[in-house]
């Protein structure tokens, strides 16, 4: 009954398995594999079928596990926020091949530095002026705004730019800073460094 209260199934202990929804099927799976207390649980998309609040207390529990009783997990899993939540290595995996492998930090230390986010009421119109500057080797638009890889060291003369390129497009800068990457990003600059581009 142990395992069942960590995933929350306690209440589900008499059902037969077949009544299970699929995520409660995929709770069980887990709990199941906590039963010998192993060292070492694999599992490939831990969270699917779960519903937010289920997906969270899940990675707690992860994290708990890894904490207190220092189960060690190889988590695969497309969600990457969620294993930027818990990893601290990663492998990243392209086209069947580990491309890049390493403790998170160092990942980022090596493919991720020099990313600038910039904030604007126009962001198209101010992407198109920085993708003109020879030192950006990378730039993306997401919800946040856009995202600048620049050269290494660049990172001043980006700052001093924008501004006179917001000008040129009448927008309006609402904020310039050093930003981190997440974790789909860093992936998506491993693979690109590996395939010599950007």
């Amino acid at each position: 009954m142990e395992v069942l209260e960590m995933v929350n199934l306690e209440d589900a202990s008499d059902r037969e398995i077949r009544a299970l929804s699929a995520g409660m099927l995929q709770k069980f799976a887990i709990s199941h594999a906590l039963l010998h207390k192993p060292k070492l649980i694999v599992a490939d998309e831990m969270t699917a079928n779960l519903d937010p609040q289920a997906r969270s207390a899940l990675l707690n529990l992860v994290l708990q596990l890894h904490r207190d009783e220092k189960v060690t997990f190889l988590l695969s899993s497309h969600i990457l926020p969620e294993l930027s939540r818990v990893c601290d290595s990663v492998a990243i995996i392209n086209r069947g091949k580990v491309w890049a492998f390493g403790k998170l930090s160092e990942l980022y230390d090596k493919y991720a530095v020099g990313i600038i986010r910039v904030s604007t009421d126009k962001p198209e119109e101010v992407a198109v002026e920085i993708k003109k500057l020879k030192y950006v080797n990378d730039l993306r638009i997401d919800i946040r705004g856009i995202s600048v890889r620049v050269d290494d060291g660049a990172e001043d003369k980006l700052y001093e730019d924008v501004p006179k390129l917001a000008k040129n497009v009448k927008a309006k800068i609402l904020g310039i800073e050093t930003g981190s990457a997440s974790l789909e990003e860093l992936y998506r600059l491993a693979v690109g460094a590996k395939e010599g581009g950007n």
